[in-house]
């Protein structure tokens, strides 16, 4: 894929964008950079095949996939380029926190994406296409974990191959309404996750399911089915199992006593605390202190 890389950044000596600031991931088989793929009406253009996709964020933006500072509208712009294209590449920083991802050809293809690529172009026989989206909250987040991420090394290439995937995903499908790109359900993504955080952060708190509900913004029977839906569990479900998980923790490193475990993770009687554990773990939680 040197050819492609080159044709999109440029060598060391050229005055585009230069290859420090571009990086090559694996998976999915693209080029990262910081900043726009841009075809402006000047005829500076990306140039090979293939599939262009930029990501502007708003400043705030928060490292973290459910955080969003408020701002203005931001986009994810796809230009697909069927064949190359006889005029200047070009890659623009702009001023505008963005990111770029290009994708050649091949890549889409080995991705088992040629069709949904295919159908990004009218039927005129045009060779570029253009698809823009607005970027949600979930989308600006990536981007901006992208841009500057939270690690470095090897796990700071993983975390943006895993996003970069993630972003393709939602500029091909987006347009065709299989991934719904929705301010309003993102909001509420946000919401539950700040619950399910709330319960992770006070497992002795008496929490109720009406009293969570109301913090979600949603009704008790809509709390229950979109958490289930979100998390795979429901959230009395959720808050036992992180209690009996907390609790064995403490019984095995902080050597607590099996009331005193039970009380720190809100389980006011012991017995029941016991039935639960051994429910969960299939022994009692004396064991865990002979251990």
């Amino acid at each position: 894929m040197q050819d492609f890389y080159d044709q999109i950044v440029g060598r060391p000596e050229d005055d585009i964008i230069g290859s420090a600031a571009a990086q090559w991931l694996n998976f999915p088989g693209c080029v990262f950079v910081k900043g726009e793929f841009r075809a402006d009406p000047d005829g500076r253009a990306v140039v090979a095949p293939g599939l262009f996709i930029t990501v502007t964020f708003d400043d705030g933006a928060g490292r973290g996939i459910l955080t969003r500072v408020p701002g203005g509208e931001r986009q994810m712009t796809a230009i697909a380029v069927r064949e190359a294209l006889a005029v200047e590449r070009s890659v623009h920083c702009a001023e505008h926190p963005a990111i770029g991802l290009a994708l050649p050809r091949a890549s889409i293809d080995e991705l088992g994406l040629g069709d949904e690529f295919r159908a990004l172009f009218a039927s005129d026989g045009s060779d570029t296409a253009t698809v823009a989206l607005a970027a949600s909250a979930r989308i600006q987040a990536v981007a901006a974990e992208m841009f500057s991420p939270p690690v470095a090394g090897n796990a700071a290439q993983l975390l943006r191959s895993a996003h970069a995937a993630e972003i393709v995903v939602h500029a091909l499908f987006g347009e065709r309404g299989r991934i719904a790109v929705d301010p309003a359900a993102d909001l509420q993504r946000m919401r539950l996750q700040s619950v399910k955080e709330r319960m992770d952060a006070d497992l002795a708190y008496p929490w109720s399911i009406d009293e969570l509900a109301r913090s979600a913004g949603l009704s008790r029977r809509s709390f229950n089915q979109k958490f289930q839906m979100a998390y795979g569990v429901s959230a009395i479900d959720y808050l036992r199992g992180q209690r009996l998980d907390a609790a064995r923790a403490l019984l095995i490193r902080q050597r607590l006593s099996v009331t005193e475990a039970a009380y720190r993770v809100g389980y006011a009687h012991p017995a029941n605390f016991a039935t639960a554990f051994r429910r969960r773990f299939g022994y009692s939680p004396s064991r865990c202190q002979q251990t």
